[in-house]
């Protein structure tokens, strides 16, 4: 049966209502219906083409217009092994519960990923749940690994209470709680550094990834361009960030946000960027996030490294969990017949951030 139907990047101005339901029908209540966000984060892209955003919509006109499905890229710049590739996020693919098994999943993916190599796109991230995970698979698009999350338990006073139905004796229990981890904790601190604290993005934050690019291989450009769009230009989100100083010269940093979760207030760790092979620059940042978590009394702290370097090992030194985060699954496709899957695959190749995809944006 032929149905009506267009597809065409959104006008946030007109149609974000629309949007904005569809966002609640596919996600709950939970979707974040902050337009300024979605003005930043789709319109004010500094790597967006010069012809508008990439967040893609379906209408069925047989419906009056009604708005179906969408599906979209965030592009950023890829640093993969020694080039700079364009790269881009697949997010925010919906389908209207009236709509489902119609094959609209596939059709708005392969729109979004025929747009971007008309716009010079060369590879797409993707992060798939469990839902979404097998019609990746089945459209071709290559798993990368499984991606972990760290959980730093600051404060179990909350969980504890739950338990012992007694908020004094929880407080009790947390108390040894973190007295044991203060003493299991290795507490690496050099008298040479410093961290200091700051609102927005500062020129330090640049300096270093200009100093450690070198020594990655795969991961987002993390250039002042990048870092102050995705952290200083969010008009709903308010960050921190901590650098780290060895002596006078900048050293590493940290990218915050104070959220709750669950109805439990946590630190979620959206950047975290040093020398990837110096253990003590690293155990000063995770010692940095511990002492944040206690300063604002969150309940934990939420990190991700992947595997690249030491981050792993030296969080796990610090008490921080791995689990499995949402979207865990790092998926791709690759637009450029140059790039191949044996250059993008394997968590020990990679850096990311809680910040890297959809899940610290709250979509």
């Amino acid at each position: 049966m032929e149905t009506n139907r267009t597809i065409r990047a959104i006008d946030l101005t007109t149609e974000f209502d629309e949007f904005e339901e569809l966002s609640v029908l596919s996600f709950g209540e939970g979707a974040n219906p902050n337009l300024s966000m979605y003005r930043w984060l789709f319109d004010e892209d500094p790597y967006d083409p010069p012809d508008g955003n990439m967040m893609f919509v379906m209408r069925d006109h047989d419906a009056g217009g009604r708005m179906i499905a969408s599906d979209g890229l965030i592009p950023f710049d890829l640093q993969l092994g020694g080039r700079t590739v364009k790269a881009a996020h697949s997010v925010k693919s919906m389908t209207h519960p009236d709509y489902k098994r119609q094959g609209i999943f596939r059709t708005m993916t392969d729109n979004s990923l025929a747009q971007g190599k008309a716009h010079g796109v060369q590879v797409v991230l993707g992060f798939a749940n469990t839902n979404s995970y097998p019609a990746y698979q089945k459209f071709g698009w290559t798993t990368l690994f499984d991606r972990e999350v760290y959980v730093f338990p600051a404060d179990i006073t909350n969980k504890a209470a739950g338990m012992l139905k007694s908020r004094a004796l929880a407080k009790m229990a947390n108390g040894m709680f973190q007295g044991i981890g203060k003493l299991k904790r290795p507490h690496h601190r050099n008298a040479l550094f410093t961290v200091k604290k700051y609102d927005r993005i500062p020129a330090d934050a640049g300096a270093v990834w200009e100093k450690y690019r070198g020594q990655y291989e795969n991961c987002i450009v993390r250039d002042l361009t990048y870092l102050r769009w995705r952290y200083d230009g969010r008009p709903d989100a308010k960050y921190e960030t901590l650098m780290l100083y060895d002596g006078s010269e900048p050293a590493g940093f940290l990218v915050l946000r104070k959220s709750v979760a669950n109805k439990k207030p946590m630190i979620c760790v959206a950047e975290n960027f040093t020398d990837p092979q110096n253990e003590e620059y690293i155990s000063a940042l995770a010692e940095a996030v511990i002492d944040y978590c206690f300063e604002h009394k969150a309940d934990y702290a939420v990190a991700c490294s992947a595997l690249y370097g030491k981050y792993d090992e030296v969080f796990r030194r610090y008490g921080f969990v791995p689990g499995k985060g949402q979207g865990n699954v790092v998926i791709v496709r690759s637009l450029d017949d140059s790039i191949s899957e044996a250059e993008l695959a394997g968590a020990q190749h990679w850096h990311m951030s809680q910040g890297d995809g959809e899940s610290e944006l709250d979509l």
